[in-house]
């Protein structure tokens, strides 16, 4: 461990959680090979939330397969980071409504002081439409 992490956790970590978290906060790049169940989706929330707290991220984009993104945005996204942190979170849908519309180009392009979180299923790249709104969020939103 390089140095303590000064973090309020929302949900306390167990110790290879905190483990696995400290070991990668500060790197630029880092992937968690943990068995599945071990707690995967609350480390990478907590490492959102330090990378937010200490200045270095403004928006995450959360690719998760179709039958777990939801998941992210009604439970573990609420469950995990922590309330002090004023968030935005937007969970993508293939319709094509006006109003679905409307409300995306307006997380993806307006200026929010918090984070924003863009959930995205790992399906949706294999249409233009997916692809396209996941590369704007990322050019809209690079830290």
């Amino acid at each position: 461990m390089l140095e303590q992490i000064d973090y309020d956790y929302k949900t306390q970590p167990f110790d290879h959680q905190r483990d696995a978290l400290e070991e990668s906060w500060y790197k630029t790049y880092h992937a968690y090979f943990m068995e599945m169940g071990t707690g995967k989706s609350k480390v990478a929330i907590d490492n959102i939330g330090v990378l937010y707290i200490e200045g270095d991220l403004n928006a995450a984009l959360i690719v998760a397969p179709k039958g777990v993104y939801d998941n992210w945005v009604q439970g573990e996204i609420p469950a995990h980071l922590p309330d002090n942190i004023k968030r935005k979170v937007m969970r993508w849908t293939p319709a094509t409504s006006k109003r679905y519309s409307e409300e995306l180009d307006t997380f993806i392009d307006d200026p929010f002081d918090g984070l924003k979180l863009f959930v995205m299923n790992v399906e949706a790249f294999s249409s233009p439409r997916g692809t396209r709104a996941a590369g704007r969020f990322l050019v809209a939103n690079p830290e």
